[in-house]
């Protein structure tokens, strides 16, 4: 009777052993990278590390792994991978690299994934130009998160000291003569604290101030098929601008080999009063320097009449590996990510921006909140002075080589035009045009 009891035990042990095994081989593993840490402590860390635990909670066969990546690097990264055939199962694609992803074939179309069953309602709470970008011949690469709008991050406190409204700033000239009041030197004539700043660096490049300059005044930075304009008298002013304005030390000149964690970590120290920034870094500079202190602003204008220049808006723009072999279980993940109950956690967790329009009536008593008035400035800076780059064409490396233009100019003595000619002639032979 024992060895009856003994071996009905042992069976019962392998069968249980067996399920889990069988269990544990049905869990679909999904490879996705993102410049974020899930274990990081930002807000935007906080509120992607909170979303996968929610879906893996709901989606128990299937397993999200985060790999970080550096966010300049990442796209290209992919698309080699992609070659190579190994690449991850969710990538975030740069906006600068979106058309390149697309072209190469490497992003699955999302509408027989989940897009077929939405309604009408659903994708109209989607519209705007991110939509538009991802959807090429009636098929939808991509959902875009972390919508950013880059113009002016302030300190609220420093210019109020002042005396500065920054509603007053919609002409470049004012915008200057607010920089110097804001530049502080100690006893020794030293400079202590910079009215503006921004980083030159080829590394980690945010679009220069030069852009938005020249969007204002000559519409277009490529040609129909994606030639370079760089070298333009509207491009000689807005140089001249800031380096006129390094040379007066409104400006910090160390700033032509900043990067831009190095631009966010001196104006959380105390040593910028206004930079150059993200709208999606405002609440992390804000749980550095105190919530009511970091306000957003649109950019100048150049003139009175034209009150604002267009400002660069990006993003990630998030989509499947067409090879995936977990495609299924990618998507349903993506579905989740940027759908209506995560779009909640990545505003009010996050500090982003809504990717959905219903978003800002569910979120009305968090968008009330003075603290939080930098999303209301970047919606409407989206809405009504925004550039998105275009992706017809690949534009990769624009932003490091404009960089290259300031630190030739101040570094080298290069005369602007002869710098922006040498500029535009390294963008066209990069991209064969």
């Amino acid at each position: 009777m024992f060895r009856k009891i003994g071996l009905a035990m042992a069976l019962a042990g392998a069968l249980a052993m067996g399920t889990a095994v069988s269990v544990a081989q049905e869990i679909k593993d999904v490879r996705m990278w993102t410049f974020l840490n899930a274990q990081g402590t930002s807000p935007r860390e906080v509120a992607l590390a909170q979303i996968i635990k929610d879906f893996e909670a709901a989606n128990p066969d299937i397993r999200i792994t985060v790999e970080t990546q550096v966010f300049d690097q990442m796209t290209p990264k992919f698309l080699a991978a992609h070659s190579a055939g190994n690449a991850p199962d969710i990538i975030w694609a740069l906006t600068d690299f979106l058309g390149d992803a697309i072209n190469s074939g490497s992003l699955a179309d999302l509408r027989p994934e989940f897009m077929s069953d939405w309604t009408p309602e659903q994708v109209a709470d989607r519209a705007g130009g991110y939509w538009d970008l991802c959807e090429i011949d009636g098929k939808h690469y991509c959902l875009f998160t972390s919508r950013n709008y880059i113009s002016i991050v302030y300190r609220k406190d420093l210019l109020a000291e002042a005396g500065i409204d920054p509603a007053t700033l919609t002409t470049w000239e004012a915008f200057r003569a607010a920089a110097e009041k804001l530049t502080v030197k100690d006893a020794n004539g030293n400079v202590v604290r910079y009215g503006f700043g921004q980083g030159f660096s080829e590394k980690q490049a945010d679009p220069p101030v030069l852009v938005p300059m020249m969007l204002a005044t000559q519409g277009a930075l490529f040609d129909a098929n994606g030639k370079a304009q760089f070298a333009t008298p509207e491009g000689v002013a807005a140089v001249t601008y800031v380096v006129e304005m390094i040379k007066a030390g409104v400006m910090p000149e160390q700033s032509v080999n900043w990067t831009v964690d190095d631009v966010y970590e001196q104006f959380a120290a105390d040593r910028l009063a206004m930079i150059q920034g993200a709208s999606v870094r405002v609440s992390t500079l804000q749980s550095k320097v105190g919530a009511d202190n970091v306000g957003l602003m649109l950019f100048p204008g150049p003139s009175a009449d034209v009150p604002h220049s267009p400002a660069v808006m990006t993003g990630w723009a998030v989509g499947v590996w067409s090879g995936s072999k977990a495609k299924s279980e990618a998507a349903r993940f993506v579905d989740y990510m940027l759908g209506e109950e995560s779009d909640s956690v990545w505003v009010t967790v996050g500090g982003q921006s809504p990717g959905l329009q219903s978003t800002v009536a569910k979120a009305s008593d968090f968008f009330g909140v003075p603290a939080n008035d930098y999303l209301t400035v970047a919606a409407e800076g989206s809405a009504n002075y925004g550039w998105l780059a275009p992706i017809d064409y690949s534009i990769g490396g624009f932003r490091e080589i404009l960089s290259k233009v300031v630190q030739n100019v101040v570094v080298n003595g290069t005369d602007p035009m002869v710098a922006l000619q040498d500029a535009e002639a390294d963008f066209n032979q990069r991209h064969g045009r």
